[in-house]
Parts: structure tokens; sequence; C-alpha cells
């Protein structure tokens, strides 16, 4: 007969209801030597309701557990569109529980690919899963707008190695899902379910307090269990009656022993997922998860020691400070011509090494990362001079100051394990990245147009170093580069620039400039850019017209909230802070010229940094927004 454990935790003592839930269905049966494959749920970078991931606590039982039988015990996860394996191991707390354990972390999309036939289909399977001699699967309780439900099952589609496989397998994962249980067979199952999640699962759903452990030996058993627990007919759930058709498992009540609570005892009725139609069903909490930069509280790696190179206004306002308030990097040193701002800068941030020559501050090994702070025509040397000494590197916009340059920048570091990530702080806004993700899934439709105005006075901006008043281009070379890669971010290349009017009317260069563009998708855009503003605050609006609804935002004055007008209803606020955080916002930004995106694009390139994984936007992002402003350019 099937069995299938289900405990409730008492005292809080997790430790000892895994065990228990493990002893129930006959213990860890693995000779001294074998390897051990484990897979948590490691679904996000960020945890803080702790509805999302594996939890640390319940791992850090089985790898006890494990340890006690053999000293070879991997975990593993793969790349996903949320984040690299790395990243989300380590900010949700998991890979600290794997060091703890002294067990090793391998990142699937690395792994070895080898090809498996289940059913008559071929699947892309990493080699250490596919041949493990025992594979232990700890997945989450949840809630998911695919599936229905994601425990054992669904966590096992975290194996496949293609970083994007939710777009790729999203047509046909109720087939694919059931063919990778087939071919990875599973020897223990332990599931994690202290804090479940109803609603959106499965990462912006609503926790629910169960306080379980279940355990198990096949997923479809395991599953037809959790169903019940969460009041759900598993078979009603596809994913549970295909792969039970492959003869794995069972789904009857009636044949599966469940052993320590009953199901009745401990069941509740999750709500279900719904396909989301407009954006959001699960209200503000679904949107902080998702688009804010919360702080976790687990460790984020390694402390990143930083040098900057460049002190102005940008140095002053984004970089200085959004290193400093981070627990995990340190401003160690700072480059600059000018003594007296080098001093300045020394005092204020509490920076003890001071250079006026950079190329000083490159030399000390012990830096990881620079931030490059100069005006743009100093860029590629140093960001090239940076690599070659084994620094991370995050420049200011543009790279280059043209087409040419930037392709050989390049040439010469894309190859690099110390990676270049240009400084375009305004894709970590939490309405951009609501934008973003609403145009991507297609929720507004085909965009048929964009109208972008950009207003920002150069007067309260006051720059050290007024190169941008040296420069015709005036600007269409300081605002252009943050529209031309929002646009490239949300709606993907420029086909043509179709005409530039440009008009120097208060600085003696170019301080009010008109674009209109065709892009590769077929939208039209308009773009207006202003160094003269209504107001103190600066303002940075958009209007991106689908043929389903129209959305509207302003990236500077309210960087937390878009407003959408869906098929010509009213318009409709979604927000991830309230009204007045938005409110209050504006007035810090009026007295101290700052901007959430200011800290949370720092605080991403330091993960990036500590875990060695690649940045977005990337290298080649940035070199592609240089090309595109010379196009803009040349119509001048």
């Amino acid at each position: 007969m099937f069995r299938v454990g289900v405990f409730g935790i008492e005292k809080g003592n997790v430790e000892e209801t895994v065990r228990k839930a493990v002893e129930a269905v006959g213990g860890v049966d693995v000779d001294q030597g074998e390897e051990v494959i484990v897979k948590p749920n490691i679904a996000f970078h960020k945890d803080p309701y702790g509805a999302i991931n594996t939890d640390p606590r319940v791992l850090d039982a089985v790898l006890k557990i494990l340890r006690e039988h053999t000293s070879r015990v991997v975990v593993v996860e793969s790349d996903s569109t949320s984040n690299y394996a790395e990243v989300r191991a380590e900010q949700s707390g998991i890979m600290e529980v794997v060091r703890r354990n002294e067990a090793r972390f391998v990142n699937l999309s690395k792994d070895k690919i080898v090809h498996v036939t289940v059913a008559g289909r071929t699947l892309r399977l990493p080699k250490t899963v596919v041949e493990a001699q025992y594979l232990v699967n700890v997945p989450k309780l949840k809630t998911h707008e695919d599936t229905v439900i994601t425990v054992a099952l669904k966590n096992m589609f975290g194996v496949l190695p293609e970083k994007n496989k939710a777009v790729f397998y999203h047509p046909i994962l109720e087939e694919v899902i059931p063919l990778v249980n087939a071919a990875c067979k599973q020897n223990l199952i332990v599931v994690d379910g202290i804090i479940a999640m109803e609603g959106r699962g499965p990462i912006a759903g609503t926790p629910v307090t169960m306080n379980l452990v279940m355990s198990g030996r096949d997923p479809v058993t395991v599953d037809a269990v959790a169903a019940h627990i969460m009041g759900f007919n598993p078979r009603k759930i596809k994913i549970i009656t295909r792969t039970h058709s492959l003869g794995i498992g069972e789904i009857d009540l009636g044949k599966i022993e469940v052993v320590g609570e009953p199901i009745e005892r401990v069941a509740r009725k999750f709500r279900a997922p719904r396909a989301v139609t407009g954006i959001i069903v699960d209200g503000t909490m679904t949107l902080r998860v998702l688009f804010l930069n919360m702080a976790t509280p687990q460790s984020v790696g390694k402390k990143v020691r930083v040098g900057v190179i460049g002190c102005g206004k940008i140095a002053e306002y984004l970089h200085l400070p959004g290193y400093n308030a981070l627990a995990n990097a340190e401003v160690v040193a700072v480059a600059d011509l000018n003594e007296e701002r080098l001093d300045y800068v020394k005092h204020k941030f509490g920076v003890n090494c001071t250079y006026t020559d950079y190329a000083n501050l490159l030399d000390d090994r012990t830096i990881d990362a620079v931030s490059i702070c100069t005006p743009p025509h100093l860029h590629k040397q140093i960001t090239i001079e940076a690599v070659e000494h084994g620094k991370y590197v995050l420049c200011e916009k543009p790279l280059a100051t043209n087409t040419k340059e930037a392709y050989e920048l390049l040439d010469e570091v894309g190859n690099s394990k110390f990676f270049v990530m240009p400084a375009f702080n305004y894709r970590f806004t939490p309405s951009v990245k609501m934008v973003n993700e609403i145009i991507s899934h297609g929720k507004i439709g085909e965009v048929k147009r964009a109208t972008v105005n950009f207003k920002s006075d150069q007067r309260v901006w006051n720059a050290i170093t007024p190169f941008r008043f040296t420069e015709k281009s005036g600007v269409l070379a300081d605002l252009g580069p943050h529209v031309i890669d929002m646009l490239h971010y949300f709606l993907g290349d420029v086909d043509d620039v179709e005409g530039v009017k440009a008009r120097a009317e208060r600085y003696g260069v170019y301080d009010r400039v008109n674009i209109n563009l065709t892009m590769r998708s077929g939208a039209e855009v308009n773009v207006g850019l202003h160094w003269f503003s209504d107001s103190i605050i600066p303002s940075f609006q958009w209007i991106i017209e689908g043929i389903k609804g129209t959305i509207k935002f302003d990236v500077l004055r309210s960087p937390y909230a878009v407003n959408i007008n869906w098929n010509g209803n009213r318009w409709q606020r979604y927000s991830v802070e309230p009204i007045l955080k938005d409110l209050a916002d504006k007035v810090v930004m009026a007295i101290k010229r700052t901007h959430y995106s200011y800290s949370a694009e720092i605080s991403y390139f330091v993960q990036c940094v500590a875990n060695k994984t690649p940045p977005s936007p990337t290298l080649l992002d940035g070199v592609k927004c240089v090309e595109t402003m010379e196009r803009i350019s040349r119509k001048v």
C-alpha cells in the first residue's frame, strides 16, 4: 500500500517533525559513500513572508538526516527567468544551509546534458539528476496559476536546465511535468507545509500558516494527498492524472495509507489560483513581492569592497550613498582629479583612501568592483583598465562616445569573467518592472504606440563638472540613453529613426529635442527630451498604448504605481506602496535629489558581484544603446 506521512509541528520543533515524517515512510536507505541529490524549491530570490521557497529549517533538517548516512550530499537548482540559481540560493538563505551542512551546490543549468526518452518524447535533462543514486525532493505546499498546485510534481520542473523554461515549456507544461517525473525517479519526498500559499501562486499568492511536514516515496501519491489537504480534487489536476497514467503512484485515497495526522484534521480550503485578467488578483502584497527591492534577513554573500572613480554629483547622490547603505558592501577608495572634491567626499562618506590618479585605485588588489562616474569620454578606457585589473564594473551611461568605441569595448572585455554593467538605474524602479511584466505577458496586447516625455531642469542639478554644456548634443546625450534603454527593455530594438528636431533655447546646446521612432515590433514612438521643467521635481512620463489597454506612469514622480485603462474604461491605479509614500518620496527627491532606483541599482550590482553572476542590463544592452543614440544623433 502507498504511504504518505502528514505531521503537525509542535512547539516549533521543525527538525523533530521532519525526522518523524521521514521515519514514517521507511527512513533513508542510503549506503555510506553514495551520492544523494536534493532538490528544494527555490522559486524566487526573496521570500519576505516565508511562503515562496522551501523553508531553510526543513532543508536543514533533511540535510542533517542525510549526512548521518553519507558525506556526499548535493543540493541542486537551475537558473530561471526570476534569477540565476546561485543568486536565488544565496538571498533565500538556502546557500547558508548548504554550507552549514557541508553539502555541495550544483547549478543544473551548467551541468552536462543527457537526452532521455519517455513515452516517445525526448527530454534534455541534467546528468546529475538523471543518474542520481538517491534523489530527494523537498518541495513547498503552494497553489499554481497553471497547474493548480505545486508540490512534488511541479518542483521537479525546476531541474530542466533552460533559464527561460517557464516561457519555452509553458504551452505544454502539463505534458512536460509528467515526463520529467518519470525520467527522474524520486526516492524520498519531504514537503514543507509550514507556511503554505493560496491564491496566485507560486510566487505572488497569499501566505497560509499550516505548520505541516509531509513525506512520501513518489510524487503522485504525495500530491494526491496534498491536493485533498488543500481542498482540491486530485483527479481534476492534469499533472497528477497524467503522471499517474505513466504508472507512477496512486490517486485513490482508499489505497493510500496516511500516517500521522488525519487529512480531515489538517485540511482547509485554499483559495484557488486564477488566471490574471488584469495584473493583480491578490492585492498590494503581490505587487510588493514581485516589484519592490525588499530586504531579506538572510546573508547575501561576501562583503564587496568598492572603489568609486569620479566624485561628481552622480557619485554623491547615487553611488556613494547606495554602497554605504548596504551591510555587504564597503567603499574603500575614491579617485578624482579635484582634490577639494576628494576631501569633501572623504569626510561626507567616511572613505579612507583617496587618489588623484585612478590607476592607483585600480592597483589595489583588495578592491572587488568599481563605479565609473567620470565624463563619458573616459568611460571606455577606464572600463577596459578596470576589467584588466580584475574588477567588476558599474559604468555610468554612455559606455562609449560612439558605436565604434562601444563595439571595441565589447570585443575587449565581453568575454571576461569580470562583467561590466551599464548604469541604467531606472530599470530598477518598481513601476518600470511592472510595465515590463505587463507588456511581456501580453496584458495590453500588441503595443501600437508610445509617447515619452522626460523633463529635468539643469539649473536644479547644478553639476560639479558641467561637461554637458560643452557638447552640442546637450539634453540628447544626457536624458536620451535612459529613454532608449527603456524602449529596448519594453519593446525591443529600434527599426528606424523617422525624424529628430532639436533646439538650443537657453543653454547654448540642445536643450529641447523631439524624436520620432519606429520599433521593429511596428510600434510608433514619440520622445520629448527637455532641460526645462514645470517643477523642481523632474518628470519622466510614459503613455504606452496597446490593442487591449493603455498604460500611463511617471518613473520619477510616481515610482511605485502605474495607471491602466482597459479598453476605454476608467483608469485603474496599481501600486506597491500607499499614495502617501509617493508624495513623501516626491518631497525627498526635491530636497535630496535622490530616487528609489538609485539604491535598488547599487544593491543589485553588489549582489551580482558577491555571487559572481552576470547582471541585467548587460554590456551588450549598453552597446546597443550607444548604437541607437548615434543613429538618432545623425538625424539631428
